[in-house]
């Protein structure tokens, strides 16, 4: 079973970008069949007034589509269609088939209309209703100086129904008559809907291009030509939950909207997403997707999106499940656990269907760091998909389906509560952000188990949503089936990621206790502790062997309660910050505060700022807390801190597992001291030295723990190595 991440196929990005949340970059247009015949037909230009730009400037935002202008379409409707800008429209449209076309748009007087807004006549294409709508001196978002063009679907044909989608590629063009190798294009694709009718470019193009009477865009008395190539994707879907009742069987014209059902609610299903023109989009998909409606699961909205890539010199159809953030006005950190089975179904009887199976957290956007897409690039072969004698495409349709299970989970989330221990230190302020408490509820675990079985799935993992602790990013992760074979533990561990992304290089000290809890009796909850450090390179620590597959599932064992498991995490971060500085014999400052320290080899200064301290007062008495590695000469090394018999013990250690050679060994001579903050002149240093091979660490006894009034410690070292 092979996971990643999908990346849906874009082409290189011009200055214009398509408005829209499905937001596509200039590609190359698909080709399209030979036009089987021509409509023609010539209408006066309608114009939008004043009152309709009033009506239609809240439904414009920048990088977004031109929304439903249901107002300028009412008055539209009213009044004669003869527009105010004295211009003059003929269209004609060119038809290549039932779900393809394109619409010739010649406007006359085009750099003399006074309209600020103009749309076309209506041309059907798939049964939809499609017309053009361009600001010349471009729309409310539009930069100074650019015409602002977009593409307008409406309510299909003979359908009562208010509510819609169809998928839809286009590519809207300003026609050059001298060059048509000059001629302005600009290609994207879009779901269109009741919702979402409109969809293209604030920016398309700078006006003064095109009027420009030398440019060749203006043509007979100022006339202006915009096509519009239209490929309407002719498809219907099938959607049940798990319990097999058919919940939705909807033609080409569904959206998410129509499935009544409260989409927490539907936990397990299958959507199957039929293409009855996959060759009208088999040029398309190399440098765009075409994508399912969306339906409901967990938290979530998903839909099924197709497209071809190129793998190792091969070409492939690609299939990837997304999701897809219908809603703007919901909170946007929905997100759900997916087990998901992607299928390209074999139309032939008897034959074999394809399958892939794959998992992951789901979110509603990005900005949690979780996945909005997850499948293949190499599904499959796409000469094994064409070919006909195989099945996978009978009669230019296509089949896709998935099949889901998203966990239930229920999480909660409490900061400043400092358990790591038992206890929080005394000194510990109440209002640490550092410090917090996560529980992991998850029901119908037995069936995730018998799922993962019966699919033969190993190694899988789930990820609980992520919480935040000391700027940091937090989850838990858990192996149902654990992470050796055959499956004898669950596997629990915790990750800590850096939400700021702000270097590659971070690191932060973690002390945290794991637990899967017991129901029946809490003090027999399975609970283990540690103190780590993660980074970029060790992000999540744990245990493989959590706790035996058969307590877990023991119903007497308390584990397992109503088909449900409850997983804690008690963390507490380390909130410090560190400077290192090598220094000469020309650091006056510095070399006068060393003077114990001979001049020789290389010297340098390491400086550790702990700021909540008595947080880990209790649990330095049975282990330690510990700086990141820092290299001085060609050594790594760090402080590390303890408590002892009610002394603060320090000492320098080096890390023998990385060196710039392992045959050197180096001889570190050192002073350290826990600095006075108060009066600097009283701290007391103290000197020793390691060689890092043979002598690794040399501890020094400071003060008295009881002394300690703050929760704020500063260490110093100053150093030099010799080798």
């Amino acid at each position: 079973m092979k996971q990643s991440s999908s990346e849906a196929v874009s082409s290189s990005s011009s200055s214009s970008t398509p408005s829209g949340p499905d937001q596509s970059q200039p590609a190359t247009s698909a080709s399209v069949p030979e036009n089987h015949h021509t409509h023609s037909n010539s209408k006066p230009l309608a114009s939008i007034t004043a009152a309709d730009d009033l009506a239609g400037a809240g439904n414009h935002t920048n990088s977004k589509p031109l929304a439903s202008i249901s107002a300028a379409d009412d008055l539209a409707g009213a009044v004669s269609r003869d527009g105010s800008g004295g211009a003059q429209e003929m269209v004609t449209v060119d038809r290549r088939g039932e779900y393809s076309a394109v619409c010739r748009w010649t406007i006359n007087n085009f750099s003399r209309i006074k309209a600020r807004a103009l749309w076309s006549k209506y041309f059907e294409v798939g049964g939809y209703d499609c017309r053009l709508l361009v600001y010349p001196k471009g729309d409310s978002q539009a930069l100074p100086g650019y015409i602002s063009i977009y593409l307008q679907i409406m309510d299909p044909r003979g359908t009562s129904s208010s509510k819609w989608d169809c998928f839809a590629s286009y590519r809207l063009t300003i026609v050059n008559l001298i060059d048509d190798s000059k001629s302005i294009h600009r290609d994207s694709w879009h779901r269109f809907s009741s919702k979402k009718k409109s969809h293209g470019w604030c920016d398309f193009t700078p006006s003064s291009t095109v009027f420009d009477p030398k440019s060749g865009y203006l043509f007979n008395n100022d006339a202006v030509l915009i096509t519009a190539d239209i490929l309407i994707l002719n498809e219907s879907v099938n959607f049940t939950r798990d319990n097999n009742d058919v919940q939705s069987s909807l033609s080409s014209m569904i959206s998410s909207s129509i499935v009544a059902i409260p989409v927490s609610d539907v936990l397990s299903g299958k959507f199957t997403w039929k293409v009855h023109n996959f060759s009208l989009f088999k040029e398309m998909i190399k440098t765009q997707k075409i994508m399912s409606p969306v339906f409901p699961a967990g938290e979530c909205n998903l839909r099924i999106s197709v497209y071809q890539s190129s793998v190792n010199g091969q070409e492939y159809l690609s299939m990837c499940l997304e999701s897809k953030d219908t809603d703007k006005l919901v909170a946007s950190d929905r997100s759900c656990w997916c087990l998901f089975r992607m299928s390209v179904l074999n139309q032939k009887p008897g034959s074999n269907h394809m399958h892939r199976d794959s998992y992951g957290r789901f979110a509603a956007d990005n900005k949690s760091g979780d996945n909005t897409s997850l499948g293949w690039n190499d599904y499959v072969k796409m000469s094994d998909f064409v070919g006909q004698e195989l099945g996978f495409l009978v009669d230019d349709t296509a089949v896709f389906s998935t099949s889901f299970h998203v966990i239930k989970e229920f999480s909660s989330f409490s900061k400043n509560v400092g358990l790591i221990a038992g206890r929080t230190g005394s000194g510990a302020r109440k209002s640490d952000t550092y410090m917090g408490k996560f529980t992991w509820k998850i029901e119908n675990f037995t069936r995730l188990k018998d799922l993962l079985k019966k699919r033969k799935i190993t190694g899988l993992c789930i990820k609980s949503r992520r919480f935040q602790i000391g700027n940091r990013d937090c989850r838990l992760i858990v192996y149902p089936r654990g992470q050796s074979q055959p499956p004898c533990h669950l596997s629990v561990f915790l990750e800590v990621t850096d939400s700021r992304n702000t270097s590659t290089d971070w690191s932060c000290f973690v002390s945290h206790r794991l637990s899967v809890v017991n129901q029946k009796l809490e003090e027999k909850s399975v609970t283990k502790e540690s103190q780590n450090r993660y980074s970029k390179a060790a992000k999540d620590w744990g245990w493989r062997e959590f706790v035996t597959l058969t307590s877990l599932f023991d119903q007497d064992s308390g584990f397992l309660v109503q088909d449900t498991v409850v997983f804690s995490a008690e963390v507490l971060i380390l909130k410090e910050t560190s400077i290192m500085q090598d220094f000469s014999d020309q650091d006056t400052e510095l070399a006068n505060a060393v003077p114990q320290i001979e001049r020789v080899g290389k010297r340098s200064a390491f400086t550790w700022k702990v700021e909540n301290f008595l947080s880990f007062k209790e649990i330095m008495e049975t282990r330690k807390i510990f700086s990141k590695f820092f290299q001085a000469g060609g050594c790594e090394l760090r402080i590390g801190v303890y408590e002892s018999f009610d002394t603060i013990c320090i000492y320098l250690e080096s890390d023998q597992s990385v060196g710039n050679d392992l045959d050197k060994n180096f001889w570190v001579k050192y002073r350290m001291a826990v600095v006075n903050q108060k009066n600097p002149a009283k701290t007391v240093w103290k000197e020793s030295s390691i060689c890092t091979k043979t002598w690794n660490n040399s501890v020094l006894q400071f003060m008295n723990h009881r002394i300690l009034r703050i929760d704020l410690i500063m260490m110093e070292l100053n150093f030099y190595s010799v080798y």
